[in-house]
């Protein structure tokens, strides 16, 4: 192998890296309803997550909400106060986890799409305290897919959630 061949190969390779890194970041909350307060360390806090999208079965419901709980957990702030008791509840209305032999072939045909709505509770009463949307969508691209798949979109979805509930910035 000659040296513009390795070169040839080592940037295809950065490229993929470098467009799969773009998975990792976190989607921005559209709010619908104001968030008037936020979860800090101290309080108790439970996500239950729900799927209108077929293709998320619940065991990855299950495993999203304790993803959730624990992100919420690391990002809490110092405690404002007595602890509060919170509640959310997080409705995936979009899931697809894509296909990585769809995507290696034809780019954009294996997307790994993730679209749902969080609305959180003060749980004492079931009082809502804000509610927002999140998206975040990846289109793989040739090397690229077999570096990223659909744990890598949903750990970027939950810790958009824990930043927006915790108030994170």
């Amino acid at each position: 192998m000659n040296l513009p061949d390795a070169l040839r190969r080592l940037s295809t390779i950065a490229a993929a890296l470098i467009l799969s890194s773009c998975a990792t970041r976190a989607p921005h909350a559209n709010i619908i309803a104001p968030l008037t307060a936020q979860v800090c360390q101290g309080d108790t806090f439970h996500a239950n997550v729900t799927s209108t999208d077929v293709r998320m079965s619940r065991a990855a419901c299950e495993t999203f909400g304790v993803r959730i709980d624990r992100d919420v957990e690391a990002m809490a702030l110092p405690p404002a106060g007595a602890p509060r008791h919170y509640h959310a509840e997080v409705k995936i209305t979009r899931y697809s986890g894509g296909n990585f032999f769809a995507s290696s072939l034809l780019p954009g045909a294996g997307q790994i799409r993730m679209e749902g709505t969080v609305t959180l509770y003060q749980a004492a009463r079931r009082m809502p305290v804000g509610e927002f949307t999140l998206s975040k969508h990846f289109i793989p691209v040739g090397l690229s897919a077999a570096f990223v798949k659909d744990y890598t979109i949903s750990d970027a979805f939950s810790k958009a959630v824990a930043k927006t509930l915790c108030n994170v910035r």
